[in-house]
């Protein structure tokens, strides 16, 4: 952690973020852990108008990250996911009551060559056999049939990539984990990767079930990132009188513009 953005980085972070952020013996994921937590400072004093140093995230009951204000309310909602290099934050400021968001990003080329090896040496129905634990029933009956020659392992990743996505964005909406007792229940129906028509036809387009029943109250989208290099979704249960959020398209930053900003806020308001 010596480069010199890492201590800039660092130095706008408490010391109980930095230890946080030290304790990791690898250096991509100390970069991770690092990312993470200043663009939630930048989050919470860009959108609160909080002092930086003040705009610390706490724990919820669910060890989830909020950040409360002293009257105990929750202007700004925030998830944070992260994979190979790249720190998602998907925010809501103000959100109508009820609203929960939540976020996951899946960088497919990370694992594909393992995955494709387990394919071609212990066949498909074996790979999704081995994540049926957090998968519905109907889910793994589904992606087991899916009408793709074995010579294009690719392609069934990549269904099973978009449907581990979107199942962990939701689980993350609901403030779980993914050792949640209800994961058997949760259903992603007619899932394909951004852009492609699943097998059943054009007609088709993603479904939430839970527990048999389709849900009306959430809106999912699932998007390609950085090329075609990364999965995003975004899960967002609507407001309690049916508000809906315009969820636009997510904003690129890199390190040094994440500085940059942070360092014009804390001059900006202070400390």
């Amino acid at each position: 952690m010596a480069h010199p953005n890492a201590q800039r980085a660092l130095a706008l972070l408490s010391p109980e973020e930095q230890s946080a952020v030290l304790k990791y013996y690898f250096v991509k994921d100390a970069k991770l852990s690092l990312a993470s937590a200043l663009l939630k400072r930048l989050a919470i004093s860009r959108y609160c108008n909080i002092p930086f140093r003040s705009a610390t995230a706490v724990r919820d009951a669910r060890t989830k990250p909020v950040f409360l204000l002293p009257s105990g309310e929750e202007p700004l909602l925030f998830n944070v996911t992260h994979q190979h290099g790249v720190v998602v934050l998907f925010g809501a400021y103000k959100p109508p009551p009820g609203v929960a968001i939540g976020t996951d990003i899946v960088c497919p080329g990370e694992r594909r060559d393992r995955d494709v090896k387990h394919i071609q040496t212990q066949g498909w129905p074996s790979f999704i056999g081995m994540h049926s634990e957090v998968l519905s029933p109907l889910e793994v009956s589904r992606m087991r049939g899916l009408p793709f020659p074995l010579h294009q392992p690719q392609k069934l990743l990549d269904y099973f990539y978009a449907n581990w996505c979107l199942r962990e964005a939701y689980v993350k909406m609901t403030g779980e984990a993914l050792l949640a007792p209800w994961l058997h229940d949760l259903e992603m129906r007619y899932f394909a990767p951004p852009g492609e028509v699943p097998p059943e036809g054009a007609d088709k387009t993603l479904e939430v079930w839970f527990k048999g029943e389709k849900l009306t109250d959430v809106d999912v989208k699932l998007d390609w990132a950085l090329g075609n290099e990364y999965m995003i979704s975004t899960v967002v249960r609507r407001g309690e009188k049916g508000e809906v959020l315009d969820v636009p398209e997510p904003q690129s930053l890199d390190l040094e513009e994440t500085l940059a900003s942070a360092e014009a806020l804390l001059e900006e308001l202070g400390e």
